[in-house]
């Protein structure tokens, strides 16, 4: 943990940079209370993956003055905007609209929440260098370094990928309070310890009301899943669909919160979050537009219910939102050979339906058990809704949406399901995240049940009638004891897996490769190229030294001059192609480990195995399992760079 006090620095402007651009927009168009502070992240992020490509077209290096003054001149947009088009709360002086007011019950239950989290994730995760042992880690870790080298933060470099998350903490980055994998560490506790507790009570109190009760619950709620946000922390690593996740229920609470004010400033806090979300992970736009449709859907098959609108006006938006959706279905893949891309992702894992639903309500997704407690609580949620909080029975639909959309996934194996779930790449794990969203107000709408079982109780009830406050706490503290109580050493058990793997294979590079590529490094003249299997772990010497690799993910891409060097690479005498390819990068030297990542492609690097008997390289120094070499062959001394 002292290793973890350390980073408070780098937490601290991680937080600034994800939150404060963001709130100070939204507040200057009128969003107001929990709702501006959970919807900021997604507009801050807006801003930062934007403008920040957008200063790489001008020929601008992105930092943290351009931060300020897109954010300036942003708020003074808004504010101009709100001035000239729209009307302030006549009762709010001008100093009270913009920076609000706390409301005690819901800091206090944010803070439960950030607690929570960091006491679960923390001590799971170990030190804060520690690196999650998966393949897409190495992209992303490499990209962040790509933008803080180059200062460009642009959605195309090197390749064109959503560029939110990495921005975000690149930007973050700047001031030196981290290098890019502890950086990296603390920016997902950030997602998942403030980021998420906050975006849950804010969409908890407008889903269920603002009682205090229902505020607690909320927070305690946020930490009830395993789903998320403690898969996403180490599983894929889904790192960008981490942060959608983490930000979808702040904008989901800035939708309903527009929808019954119909106030224009709200509304327009909203459409600011969507670019947000898009350049994180597309799909969260894609889970909002879901979610809205459903909600529209739900409330008017309600409406038409209670008799408040006639049926035939029912039917007829109903069909209108079937047509619109069956047609965009068909069409977005048609119009965007990327998401066509997507949707082709094929799992082989299928499972029964019955597997399906176990695995995405009773959270037994990648655990033996099933979690009961969780399974309870969704149950009294589920009905305390149908019973006392109709208002609230759209959201039940979004869960429901979400359970069907993981079925699909997990076990059809029908061609059209990928129409729907590609926008996910088909992938059951990031659906059940999805799945926690509206999972986490049915999970708080348990604890105004537990309280009406007490209240009702043979025995004790009488007792607890003539103690309301008592009466809640008890129902409240249910909900952690249940959830944090029964299953917090399987969730730990599953996160620290993920970060310190018990298999060596397992490993991408261990904290004695880092020492001793750290040490070869060194003896590398400063700018020339390194090439070596990626699946030994050289691609993170980019991220973590700022070692010219050509390799920067794993495994090797199947195009260009990466395949070339990576086939062709034990016949340079034979081979002038790549010779060639490897002048191009200024590859000058070569590393070679006995340690392989399970994540094996050998006919893609089948020219850098054994490099000890390669005649075109001179073994120069071997630190641990890895031998550094001079590349030799080619001519590369007498070569310039091209």
């Amino acid at each position: 943990m002292v290793q973890w006090l350390a980073t408070i620095p780098a937490f601290v402007v991680l937080s600034t940079v994800l939150l404060l651009p963001g709130w100070l927009v939204v507040r200057a168009l009128g969003a107001r209370g929990i709702e501006a502070l959970a919807v900021s992240p997604a507009v801050s992020t807006g801003l930062i993956a934007a403008f920040a490509t957008v200063a790489q077209r001008a020929g601008l290096r992105w930092g943290l003055l351009p931060l300020l003054v897109v954010t300036l001149v942003s708020v003074g947009v808004a504010m101009l905007g709100m001035r000239l088009f729209s009307r302030h709360d006549p009762e709010l002086g001008a100093a009270r609209r913009f920076l609000g007011r706390p409301r005690p019950d819901a800091v206090v239950a944010m803070a439960i929440g950030v607690v929570l989290a960091l006491a679960t994730i923390l001590p799971a995760i170990g030190r804060p260098d520690e690196l999650v042992d998966s393949p897409d880690a190495v992209y992303h870790l490499d990209r962040i370094r790509t933008f803080l080298e180059t200062g460009n933060y642009s959605i195309v470099n090197p390749t064109f990928y959503p560029n939110g998350f990495h921005a975000w903490i690149a930007t973050s980055l700047l001031p030196g309070v981290a290098d890019v994998l502890p950086g990296t560490n603390v920016a997902t506790v950030v997602l998942a310890a403030v980021v998420w507790p906050v975006g849950c009570v804010a969409l908890v109190r407008h889903a269920l009301g603002t009682s205090r009760l229902v505020t607690y619950a909320a927070a305690f709620a946020s930490a009830a899943f395993i789903a998320f946000p403690t898969t996403l922390l180490g599983w894929g690593v889904l790192w960008p669909n981490l942060m959608a996740t983490a930000l979808t229920p702040g904008a989901l609470a800035l939708m309903l919160q527009a929808a019954r004010s119909k106030r224009i400033g709200q509304w327009l806090g909203f459409a600011a979050a969507l670019p947000g979300l898009a350049l994180v992970q597309p799909n969260a736009l894609v889970a909002l537009v879901l979610f809205a449709l459903v909600w529209f859907v739900a409330a008017r098959l309600r409406a038409g219910l209670l008799h408040h609108l006639p049926w035939v006006a029912v039917s007829r938006d109903l069909a209108v939102v079937a047509v619109v959706a069956v047609g965009g279905l068909v069409a977005a893949p048609v119009v965007s050979e990327r998401l066509a891309s997507t949707q082709s992702y094929a799992w082989n894992d299928r499972v029964s339906i019955w597997t399906a639903l176990v695995e995405v309500v009773g959270g037994r997704l990648q655990i033996a058990s099933v979690l009961w407690g969780l399974v309870v609580l969704l149950a009294l949620g589920v009905a305390w809704i149908a019973v006392r909080a109709r208002a609230a029975i759209p959201v039940v639909a979004m869960w429901l949406a979400c359970v069907v959309l993981y079925v699909m996934a997990a076990s059809s194996t029908a061609s059209w399901t990928a129409l729907v779930t590609g926008y996910w790449y088909n992938d059951k794990v990031r659906l059940a995240a999805l799945a926690a969203v509206p999972g986490v107000v049915l999970v708080a709408a348990a604890a105004p049940a537990l309280r009406e079982l007490l209240r009702r109780a043979p025995r004790v009830g009488a007792r607890l009638e003539a103690r309301p406050v008592a009466t809640a706490i008890v129902a409240v503290v249910v909900l952690p004891l249940v959830t944090l109580g029964l299953n917090g050493t399987t969730r730990h058990r599953m996160l620290t897996g993920f970060f310190q793997p018990g298999s060596p294979d397992r490993v991408i590079l261990g904290f004695e490769g880092q020492e001793s590529l750290r040490r070869l490094n060194a003896v590398i003249p400063a700018g020339q190229g390194v090439v070596g299997r990626p699946e030994n772990g050289t691609p993170l010497m980019w991220a973590l030294f700022g070692t010219n690799t050509l390799y920067r993910s794993i495994p090797i891409p199947t195009t260009g001059d990466e395949i070339l060097i990576g086939t062709g690479f034990d016949n340079l005498a034979g081979r002038p192609d790549v010779c060639d390819a490897l002048a191009r990068h200024d590859i000058r030297w070569a590393i070679d480990s006995s340690h392989v990542y399970w994540l094996d492609r050998p006919e893609r690097s089948s020219g850098l195995k054994d490099l000890a008997s390669n005649d075109g390289v001179e073994a120069v120094r071997t630190d641990g399992a890895y031998t550094l070499y001079r590349i030799t062959g080619c001519g590369l001394a007498d070569r310039s760079p091209a």
